[in-house]
């Protein structure tokens, strides 16, 4: 019985714990990656310049399957750290069900700042080019 009590603590722990760190301040690498108002009005500018295409540095479906993995969604997007806060949680249905969720947006987020950042290239490139000839 004490054993059993025992491992109810440390999970509770865990759990109460892993609700803490997803929830850490701005910039935290514990924290959900959502796409900002202010990412939305760059990506509207460059849309309007003509970036036409999003481009994927991460592929939603990969993410999903590892996802059945508690935190493997995370690892393949390179959140270690969450991925084994998943991990070290996933007999708490809670984490293993916000994991799935939390690696959809990471994926989503980081191909939205991935796609900016490959317009804003091709733009330079572009203007430079133009400038030059």
């Amino acid at each position: 019985m004490q054993k059993f009590i025992c491992v109810i603590v440390i999970w509770s722990i865990l759990f109460f714990l892993s609700g803490c760190w997803l929830k850490a301040g701005t910039g935290s690498p514990m924290g959900f990656k959502r796409i900002t108002p202010s990412m939305e009005k760059e990506m509207e500018q460059l849309i309007n310049a003509g970036c036409d295409k999003e481009y994927q540095y991460y592929d939603r479906e990969i993410a999903f399957l590892y996802s059945i993995i508690p935190g493997g969604g995370q690892w393949y997007t390179g959140e270690k750290e969450k991925a084994w806060l998943y991990l070290l949680s996933s007999p708490l249905i809670v984490p293993y069900i916000v994991s799935f969720q939390d690696a959809q947006n990471s994926v989503d987020y980081y191909n939205f700042r991935y796609t900016a950042k490959f317009c804003k290239s091709k733009f330079k490139i572009a203007k430079k080019k133009y400038d030059m000839g």
